[in-house]
Formats: structure tokens, sequence, C-alpha cells
């Protein structure tokens, strides 16, 4: 799918647009989150295994909660079923643990970025002392300290790729029906050109976040269905054209 470039300001508007969906039916949306936390929650106590699964199934929640988010847009009800429509649409539900499979692999190459920018300092370090080479403190503080912003700029430029594949991918897959490939595509494309809007939505979105946790974190169960009816209007923004078909929510 071909995405369109929209004005900086919809970055606020999308958030606004999130709230009205989480307005149209708060108390379905609060007895979603409390199930969905409850399941990361008891998924976290399961060690490995747990982890794994909360990963990989995390884009299929993600999905469900965007298919009811889009079925109240399209004046339809939304029902607390809606969070498990990814496992009811066996089409969609392969992609989408592949989405969560790729989100696990990104996660660990960061990690042995990390690992090893780390591990090569310590290294290097050892190297010196066991030869006996006479290095000034200053130029090793300056090794390490070089070694490790390298290692957190690469860190960050990954983790920047993997939120710009995934913004979209996922209503992309659950919405728009693509598979895996094209929607990280075309999830990155759009993210790219829309770079402002992006940036601004992710600032308002990063101070929402920390008042959220104000109230022992309570502001997240309102938080969270209005970031879903936000990234669903940002995707219809950036995705649907007028006079386009939006996707049949009957089944």
């Amino acid at each position: 799918m071909v995405a369109m470039r929209v004005e900086a300001g919809r970055g606020w508007g999308w958030i606004v647009e999130g709230w009205r969906l989480f307005v149209k039916a708060p108390g379905i949306w609060l007895v979603i989150m409390l199930i969905y936390f409850a399941i990361s929650i008891v998924l976290s106590f399961i060690p490995f295994v747990g982890t794994l699964a909360s990963v990989l199934l995390g884009p299929v929640l993600a999905g469900g909660m965007l298919y009811g988010a889009a079925a109240l847009a399209q004046g339809q009800s939304l029902e607390v079923g809606h969070l498990f429509q990814g496992f009811k649409d066996q089409d969609r539900m392969g992609p989408l643990v592949v989405l969560g499979l790729i989100g696990l692999a990104g996660g660990v190459v960061a990690g042995l970025v990390l690992f090893l920018f780390m591990g090569g300092g310590l290294l290097l370090g050892g190297v010196l002392d066991t030869t006996g080479a006479i290095i000034p403190p200053q130029t090793m503080t300056g090794l390490f300290a070089g070694a490790g912003l390298l290692a957190l700029l690469l860190i960050l430029l990954l983790c920047i790729l993997i939120g710009m594949a995934f913004f979209y991918s996922v209503p992309l897959v659950m919405l728009a029906g693509q598979q895996v490939w094209p929607a990280l595509q075309d999830s990155i494309a759009a993210c790219w050109i829309n770079f402002l809007p992006l940036t601004i939505f992710g600032l308002i979105y990063l101070v929402l976040g920390v008042l959220a946790t104000i109230p022992l974190g309570l502001g997240f169960f309102v938080l969270g269905p209005v970031t879903v009816g936000a990234v669903y209007a940002s995707y219809r923004d950036v995705f649907e054209r007028p006079g386009r078909p939006s996707i049949n929510l009957a089944k």
C-alpha cells in the first residue's frame, strides 16, 4: 500500500481522535485493558516461556484492539471479544506472530550489539594489562567513552528502525490483510515520509506516559485505549484514501 504524507499537526490530532474513540465505550475499553494486563502479568510469572509467549502474542492482541478501534470508528459496537480477534482470524494470526518473532530478533540483535561493545572494551583492557602496555588513564577513559557512545548510537538507530517497522505493520496486517514483509516495508516508508507528525506524536505521548505513571500507573488503563485509537487514526490518515473501501469487519 502506498503511504500518504500528512501535516505535522496531525501528530496531536491522532491523540485527540484516540481519546474520542475511548470515550465512545470507556467501560468496554477498561475491561479489555484489564484482561490484557492480566494476561501480561500471568505470562511474566512463567520463566522464559511466558516471556517468549508475551512477545510473540503481543502483536496478535494489539491487532485485536486495533480491530475494535476500527469497529468503533465505523459506527459499530466495541466488544470484549475484539481483543482476541487476531486469534479468530487464522489468516492474520500467523503473520502477526511472525511480527512478534521479528521484534524478538530485533531485541536480541540490540542486546548483542551492547554485549559486543562492552565485552570488546573489557577484552581490550585485559589484553593491554597483560602486555604491560602503559596507556594514560585519560586515553583509556576516552576509548571506553567513545565505544560506549558508538554502541548507544547503534542501539538507538536500531530501536528507531524497529519502531518504524512496527508502528504501521500491525494495523497493515490486521486491517489491510497484508503479509509480513510488505507490511514492514510500507510501515518504514510511511514513518519516513511522516517523520514530523510522528515526532510530535512521540513527544506528546512521552509526556502523557509520564503523567499516566503518577496515579500508581492507573493512567495506563486510559492511555492504553487512547494509544490504540491514536495508532488507528494515524493508520487511517496515512493509508486509507477517500473512496477506498475500509476493511470489512463483518466476519
